[in-house]
């Protein structure tokens, strides 16, 4: 489970977590934060954040292992991306805030919600199930298991897969990323938001089953909207879904 962009770029440690990903073309008048799935970076998502309004900055959460930062050791803990979030982001210029994540980002983005208070206006959960649903990606404990979870999850080019130096080294940021998603999910039935909340799933998600999806209205005292899309696990990459995707941001960027 991982976007291709193809930036093996070597950097230094000092590389940000939210490197800007898409710059305002006017003023900004609101912030979305990108929160991407297990093993991909934040230009993953980039498809459903260009379409968006000019005045719209978006930040993109990159973690070690990836992208900008695909010379770093994978592997971070929750309070570190919190602290990324308020070292990084609460120290810019304030804006009204929106927070977007698929899967892994899901919860994190929720975390940074209750984080950024009165700053966050919105959130858009993707292919996430809420409170104690079992999580599948949470049963892996080998490296055979997540080749597994990468090749049944889809969302993986196939050259990632042929190519088992590549391979390896997505495998190692995934497990990194599951361990992270572990401890994200852990007292998460106890997460409350106060924002309206939006969530978006896949019917045929062999990962995250969609049943649960209506759960999520207990974690926010705003209100809960579900969508449910034909699809697997990337139901919001797929071409025939992108247009209402990029309308459920366009709303939750207005709001508030």
């Amino acid at each position: 489970m991982i976007g291709a962009d193809g930036s093996t770029t070597r950097n230094s440690p000092r590389v940000p977590w939210w490197p800007l990903l898409r710059e305002a073309k006017t003023a900004p008048r609101v912030r979305l934060l990108v929160f991407p799935h297990s093993g991909a970076g934040p230009n993953t998502l980039f498809p459903l954040v260009r379409p968006l309004p000019g005045d719209v900055e978006v930040l993109g959460l990159s973690l070690p292992g990836r992208e900008r930062r695909f010379d770093e050791p994978p592997g971070c803990r929750l309070d570190q991306v919190l602290d990324s979030v308020a070292d990084e982001v609460l120290g810019l210029d304030p804006l009204p805030t929106v927070v977007f994540g698929h899967s892994l980002g899901a919860l994190l983005a929720t975390r940074a919600a209750r984080l950024l208070g009165p700053h966050c206006r919105a959130a858009v959960v993707s292919g996430q199930a809420p409170g104690r649903t079992t999580r599948r990606a949470h049963g892996t404990s080998t490296d055979e298991d997540v080749v597994r979870l990468l090749r049944e999850g889809g969302g993986t080019p196939q050259w990632v897969l042929d190519d088992p130096e590549m391979l390896a080294h997505v495998t190692r940021v995934l497990r990194a990323d599951i361990e992270l998603s572990r401890e994200s999910a852990t007292g998460f039935e106890d997460v409350r938001l106060d924002v309206p909340l939006h969530v978006l799933g896949g019917t045929a998600d062999p990962l995250i089953p969609h049943e649960p999806l209506d759960g999520w209205a207990d974690h926010t005292t705003g209100a809960c909207q579900v969508l449910r899309f034909e699809g697997d696990h990337f139901f919001l990459l797929a071409e025939a879904h992108r247009p209402t995707v990029v309308d459920v941001l366009r709303r939750a960027l207005t709001e508030g």
